[in-house]
This record gives C-alpha cells, structure tokens and sequence, in this order.
C-alpha cells in the first residue's frame, strides 16, 4: 500500500535553475474525502493525476493538466486512492519546457488538450502505465527530452532578474535590480510578467512567503523573528501577508 502524503525529488543538478521539484502526492483510499489547501509559490506545474491508484494500466487516462502560477491559494477536492504527480518549473520556463504562456495560465489549472496539444501523446503513454514508477520515468523521460530542444529560452536579462529574485527570496528592489540591467523598471515589469506569468512585485511576495514558510515549518524561529528576517516591517505585516496569501494565520499554516 502506497504512503499518504506529499513526496518531492530534486531535479537533475543540470536542471536545477529551471525545475524546482519533481512531486508526489497520495490521497490513502482510506482517507475522509475533503479540501487540500495549495499554497502559491510562482511556479507553473505539469500534473498528472490519477483518480484511483487500483486501476492503473486499465486503459483509463490519466487527468493531465497545466496548473499557472498562483497570486494566492486554492483549496482542492481530495479523492481517496488518487494519486499526483508533478514537475514543478521556475518561474521563466513554462514556455521553454512545457509550451505554454504562464501569464495566459495565471491561476488556472488548463487540461494538456487545450493548452499544450503536444503533451497529449504523453497522456496517452500514461494511460498504459501499470506502476506510478512508470509513470515518473515517463514523466521525467518527456522533461529531459525537452529540455534538450527547448521551443524557447528567457531572455538573459530576465533570467538573471528571475534569479536575483528567487536568490533573495524577493527581497531585491526592482529599481536597482533595473539598473543592474540597464533597463527601465517598466521594462523589467513587462519581462518578467511576460516569462513569470505574474508582475514581478507579487512574484516577490510569493517568494518572500515562500521562504517565512520555510522557516516557521522548520520551527527554529518566533513569528517575530522570521517576519523580520524574511523582510516583513513586523510581525502584523506578515500575518496580513500570510492570510492573504494562504486564507490561514501563520500558525494556521502549521496545524
């Protein structure tokens, strides 16, 4: 019987500035069928999501779909005995890997057919999978294969921006980030919002949260401590922050 819970593997190091995760995440059969709560990050991410773990290799497709970047969380349907799986991309890569414009997808959740008709055909190679240990190689097999001939690559500049935002956890100014570049910051704005999916203020709210998520998950701060070494003015700042962001308090993220 398959472990409940979310799983995660790094991608390959050759790909790390490009994919944040590859994932798993399993709905027990004996479950209570209810809401999972999905938290922005500024990733876009292909999901493959089988309604029932039992009847995998039966000739049923598997639901594929490409979920946007978020501006603030989502709460979905768990079903028991489903199974998901996940490539999680950086902001910056949706169009090079996956052919999709993440701005176009920003807070949707878009079925393969109808916004990447090329994935269909992985589709179908999954519907015959007899084992989600298939299924993950499938998946990473179709990911390597596009990275080797991207459709697209980011500008440089707005690869650089992207990475000065994550690297600080959106804590860089874009004024100076602008004129690192040699850009004005309307331009930077339309980079990013074009390669990201989302304006490069709220990107830096979500990585910001991100990473005030880390720290309180890992337990080794007080509200306070982490508000402020995340960048929050103080610790009321960073609870309206988190409940926008999340619809919890912080300590409600934890529960």
């Amino acid at each position: 019987m398959l472990e409940g819970g979310y799983t995660e593997l790094a991608p390959p190091a050759f790909m790390a500035d490009r994919v944040d995760a590859l994932w798993r995440y399993v709905t027990p059969s004996t479950a209570t069928p209810g809401l999972h709560r999905i938290l922005p990050d500024g990733c876009t991410d292909l999901i493959v999501r089988f309604p029932d773990v039992r009847t995998l290799g039966r000739g049923d497709e598997p639901r594929v779909t490409v979920v946007g970047p978020m501006e603030s969380f989502a709460l979905v349907k768990e079903t028991p005995g489903s199974v998901s799986l996940g490539i999680r991309l950086k902001p910056g890569w949706a169009l090079a890997l996956l052919g999709v414009s993440p701005r176009e997808l920003c807070n949707l959740n878009v079925p393969v057919k109808d916004c990447a008709p090329a994935l269909v055909a992985l589709q179908q190679r999954l519907s015959a999978c007899r084992s989600l240990e298939h299924a993950q190689a499938l998946l990473q097999q179709e990911l390597l294969r596009r990275n080797a001939s991207p459709r697209h690559l980011p500008k440089a500049r707005t690869a650089h921006a992207l990475q000065c935002l994550h690297a600080s956890a959106g804590q860089v100014r874009m004024s100076a980030l602008a004129r690192e570049l040699g850009i004005s910051e309307r331009t930077l704005h339309r980079d990013i919002l074009e390669e990201a999916g989302t304006a490069p203020k709220l990107l830096a709210r979500v990585l910001r949260f991100q990473r005030a998520l880390g720290q309180l998950r890992a337990g080794k701060s007080a509200l306070s401590t982490v508000a402020l070494d995340c960048g929050y003015a103080d610790q009321a700042h960073f609870t309206r922050e988190v409940r926008e962001l999340a619809g919890v308090s912080p300590t409600g993220l934890l529960e």
